[in-house]
């Protein structure tokens, strides 16, 4: 896509209201799929365009100044998409990755309507609190690598958090940060395959509760990193640390390296926890982390291994981070 269309479209949506991909096309003498294109590209610079070109598209915001608070904390350069107001920013990230973007392409939004975790549980993403972000991975050699993605994120996430807020957040297995006993992060992974069933790549979904507080409903648990406020200049640090780190950790994919990291930091290991398996229920004490990141679970005499799924912990009182 030429920057000069995407320059002159830009001019266009800067004037306001809300102006169709067939008008512009017009105006222009290009195609629509021309207008498609440089919309996407203009997204990727860090515009925030909304709707579609059946719809009309308008300029929300111009976004180029949270992309280079990005920028200027991650060496990565791969396209950055920033919106106001998404439903997923996992579902915006895997039609990317479908489409064949770049590895560590994100999308970051101030808001999902529709933010989500595992077993579709509903993610809280209000406006201009958190980190929620998405990040387009490429090159997954093995569906062995892909069992590691999840924790290789935590541990990227991890160490961002403790970089740009000076905290020490722990990992309950198998997706999820804490801080003081209270859920800060939570982290969704999907993948897509060819139909040779080769792995075409995985998304990769982060979210941050970094400021404020939690509704009455939350508070016992999960918590914000800053529950007295953090800028937007601090939340676009931490969303530059983060995909600085997810470099990091997708480079020792197949060594596994991170992995001692990702054990260390566990709030799991040592503590009973409760799990359900082929519909009975089971508490025991969890052993060990493998390198797949499995858990090992000793219940009574027999260890069982857990490769997914959910665990109950309990948190005594200052515990947990």
């Amino acid at each position: 896509m030429r920057s000069d269309t995407a320059d002159k479209i830009l001019e266009r949506l800067k004037k306001g209201g809300c102006v169709s991909g067939e008008e512009m096309a017009r105006q222009l003498g290009i195609s629509r799929a021309a207008v498609w294109k440089a919309v996407r590209s203009l997204r990727a610079r860090g515009f925030a365009v909304s709707g579609e070109g059946s719809r009309g598209y308008a300029l929300e915001a111009c976004r180029p100044p949270r992309a280079a608070n990005i920028r200027a904390v991650t060496r990565v350069k791969a396209p950055l998409f920033l919106f106001d107001s998404v439903p997923s920013t996992n579902d915006v990230a895997l039609k990317l990755l479908q489409e064949g973007c770049p590895h560590l392409t994100c999308v970051a939004a101030n808001r999902q309507s529709a933010g989500r975790g595992r077993l579709e549980r509903k993610f809280y993403s209000p406006p201009g609190t958190g980190v929620y972000m998405s990040v387009a991975l490429r090159g997954i050699k093995s569906f062995s690598d892909l069992l590691v993605v999840t924790p290789a994120a935590a541990v990227a996430a991890k160490r961002a958090i403790e970089e740009r807020f000076a905290v020490q957040t722990q990992i309950k297995w198998v997706n999820d940060l804490y801080l003081q006993g209270k859920k800060v992060c939570g982290i969704l992974t999907q993948s897509l395959t060819e139909k040779d069933g080769s792995i075409r790549g995985a998304v990769v979904g982060i979210g941050i509760n970094v400021s404020g507080q939690m509704p009455p409903e939350l508070q016992e648990k999960a918590r914000s990193l800053k529950p007295d406020g953090a800028s937007e200049k601090q939340r676009d640090a931490l969303i530059g640390a983060v995909l600085t780190r997810l470099e990091e950790v997708c480079r020792e994919l197949s060594s596994r390296k991170f992995m001692d990291e990702y054990r260390a930091c566990s709030c799991v290991l040592g503590r009973q926890v409760g799990f359900e398996r082929g519909g009975m229920e089971y508490r025991g004490v969890a052993e060990s982390i493998d390198d797949d990141g499995a858990l090992y679970v000793r219940a009574g005499a027999e260890l069982i291994k857990i490769n997914s799924g959910e665990i109950s912990l309990s948190f005594p009182a200052g515990q947990g981070g």
